[in-house]
């Protein structure tokens, strides 16, 4: 169930980093903006808070503060950071410094670094800080998927099987 679930929070986490992205990023008309933020919270099942929150104001700072740093939302990319990093401490080979958990604690620490208002500012009709962050969270999930793969789900090498040697042959009695 662990690695189950380690799947989920790196998948949940890459779709988050991959729709902000296209949604965010790109600095679009009030209207148009409003209706892409809308949308996006939809599809990220966080409208009913955001409206909550903001009184239904759209701010790209505050879509970021409950999208990316909120600990307590569970959609938010920082708390499917911390459950990745719970469930890679009760892994078998875990050492709390494991590759898996450093490239957690890298990714967790570039977020902690950011501020959600600097991630709004515009520059050249884009959002450069927020397009820069969300590539940089993008690509070390990725690699944290990659690390897991080839150290968690890879089969053991020179399997020999229970019943003889490689060059025995095996027939099944009659």
């Amino acid at each position: 169930w662990t690695m189950m679930d380690i799947g989920k929070r790196i998948e949940r986490g890459l779709w988050l980093t991959a729709l902000l992205a296209d949604t965010l990023t790109v600095v679009r008309s009030t209207v148009a903006e409003q209706s892409v933020v809308e949308a996006m919270l939809e599809a990220c099942e966080s409208s009913v808070i955001y409206r909550r929150r903001t009184l239904g104001k759209i701010s790209i700072a505050a879509v970021t503060d409950l999208m990316l740093f909120d600990g307590q939302n569970p959609r938010s990319l920082q708390f499917q950071l911390e459950r990745l990093r719970v469930n890679l401490k009760n892994l078998p080979s875990s050492t709390g410094s494991s590759r898996p958990e450093r490239i957690v604690d890298e990714v967790s620490a570039r977020l902690r670094r950011s501020d959600p208002a600097e991630l709004e500012e515009i520059t050249d009709g884009s959002r450069e800080e927020l397009a820069e962050l969300l590539g940089a969270v993008h690509a070390g999930l990725r690699d944290l998927s990659d690390v897991i793969t080839a150290t968690q789900l890879a089969l053991p090498g020179g399997m020999q099987p229970l019943w003889g040697g490689p060059d025995e042959r095996r027939t099944m009695p009659a």
